[in-house]
């Protein structure tokens, strides 16, 4: 039965606190688990490279940098490593995802998952839908034809091909340009001065494939679709199209937990290279070098030292750092300009004779894309790494964009109480089987780049940011798409441009 994953899972705290600019400051786990944190030795001070942020982007560019024999010094400012990778446990054992969760087939995120021979739990890219009202229970286990006439009639399933054709060609031409390296075609670059709600209208699409598609993508970029630019819908639209390879993208979960992955790529790297709760005030580039101003335990400044520097925080954290000389005032204005969509996420757990009211058949229907309060809803009993028969079930509710801005202030009373009422509506009965919730608020989840602005994730000023100024470069999923594959995709680029420059690394 599909359990789509969630693109952002569990959130540790009720409110996301960020501490510093070099990393989200979670609560570390116990010892049964969790991100692998810095041995117990003193971190060098200088490296060839410095990487700011422990999280997946500055891992891998570490991990990557080590295979071609170059060293790199990790500096972080949370007192753990793995960014917006965590796997938590709770009392009774269960463990949940604290932020990204799945990567698609076509990351890279999946290749490098399989060199450090990690095991994952595959799951298809679609889901159950409740659009206007009436709810279509997923089917087929992937395949398309199935899948498509369990929710729309002839004459929709014909209109929703010929447009996935038109945006899997579109798409094509996005990979064959942008992500070769090459400039954006005429046709393509026009895409970036719609928003992907008309490029939707343009085609008159019957009015359940639209919401269809609606519903799909916006969970994904935590925004509303009228907000982005066509060519960034159509990127996000990739993971879900019928293609040559097959209808959606396979995901993958790491089985026991994702923080698996990050212990896996820090295992790979030398204790001194790694300094945590160590917060980068300043980077002062010269002709021959960079040097870092780093406040450690936010009582002791040092300096740092190394030859090029990459900078992996969240975008809209890089202002929490002094540049001299000054970042260009297109970088500046690249960073100014790019936001972040929201998430709340609802944690409830739900006593085990509830599950008859979302499965039929005897199997859950569940994972389920609503246009209602409730957001999207997740059975994640499965995930868990024995039978839940007789236990208590682990429902998810993640509420996106408006459905979280909605909630974003309010008390979290309020906040259990609207999402209750909401998840009743769409399976009556269900409130009273609610023993309890954990909320998750995440103000600022995902990078989106605002067409009000006239940006777009492939435009000019995005291409500058994501270049280098001089020995500083700037990296993470926030400077490439909405996912967890952006991470990786960027730490990829920057890893390849400084193994070119390795001359200029002794």
């Amino acid at each position: 039965m599909m359990k789509r994953s969630l693109g952002l899972s569990y959130l540790l705290v009720a409110m996301l606190a960020l501490q510093g600019c070099a990393g989200w400051n979670l609560e570390k786990r116990g010892e049964n688990g969790g991100a692998a944190q810095a041995a117990a030795v003193e971190a060098r001070k200088d490296a060839p490279v410095v990487i700011v942020g422990a999280g997946l982007t500055g891992l891998t560019i570490a991990y990557e940098l080590k295979k071609a024999g170059i060293d790199s010094l990790i500096i972080e400012a949370s007192p753990r490593i793995g960014g917006r990778i965590q796997t938590v446990t709770f009392a009774d054992g269960v463990t949940a995802e604290a932020h990204m969760e799945e990567y698609f087939a076509r990351s890279p995120a999946v290749a490098l998952l399989k060199e450090l021979d990690l095991p994952v739990i595959e799951d298809v890219a679609h889901s159950t839908v409740r659009l206007e009202g009436k709810i279509y229970p997923y089917q087929g286990e992937g395949d398309r034809d199935q899948y498509l006439a369990g929710i729309f009639n002839a004459e929709e399933r014909a209109a929703f091909l010929k447009w996935n054709e038109k945006a899997w060609g579109i798409y094509s031409k996005l990979h064959a340009s942008h992500y070769e390296g090459k400039p954006l075609p005429p046709e393509l670059a026009e895409l970036m001065r719609i928003s992907f709600a008309e490029f939707i209208s343009r085609d008159k699409l019957p009015h359940k494939v639209s919401e269809w598609i609606r519903a799909t993508v916006e969970p994904e970029m935590a925004i509303e679709w009228d907000k982005i630019a066509a060519l960034d819908g159509i990127d996000e639209m990739r993971l879900f199209l019928d293609t040559p390879e097959g209808f959606g993208e396979k995901n993958y979960h790491v089985r026991g937990g994702n923080t698996r992955f990050t212990e896996a790529l820090t295992a790979r790297l030398k204790p001194d290279q790694m300094m945590t709760q160590a917060r980068v005030t300043a980077i002062d580039q010269t002709a021959t070098g960079v040097k870092l101003r780093v406040l450690v335990k936010e009582r002791e400044y040092i300096e740092v030292t190394g030859r090029m520097a990459v900078v992996t925080v969240p975008v809209n954290h890089i202002g929490r750092i002094q540049f001299s000389p000054a970042l260009t005032p297109e970088k500046w204005k690249a960073i100014n300009t790019t936001k972040m969509g929201s998430y709340i996420k609802v944690h409830f757990r739900v006593a085990p004779e509830a599950a008859p009211l979302w499965s039929q058949n005897g199997e859950s229907i569940l994972t389920m894309l609503s246009d209602t309060q409730a957001g999207s809803v997740y059975d994640v009993s499965d995930l868990q790494g024995s039978s839940m028969a007789g236990r208590d079930q682990v429902l998810t509710l993640l509420l996106h964009a408006r459905f979280a801005r909605d909630l974003m202030n309010q008390p979290l009373d309020e906040v259990r109480e609207k999402s209750a009422e909401a998840l009743d509506k769409l399976f009556p009965g269900v409130r009273k089987h609610i023993k309890y919730s954990e909320i998750f608020v995440y103000p600022q989840a995902v990078a989106y780049w605002p067409l009000e602005l006239g940006r777009s994730r492939f435009d000019a000023l995005a291409d500058d940011l994501r270049s280098p100024q001089g020995r500083i470069y700037f990296g993470g999923d926030t400077t490439v798409d909405s996912h967890s594959e952006g991470a990786v995709v960027s730490a990829l680029n920057i890893s390849r441009h400084l193994i070119e420059r390795k001359a200029e690394l002794k």
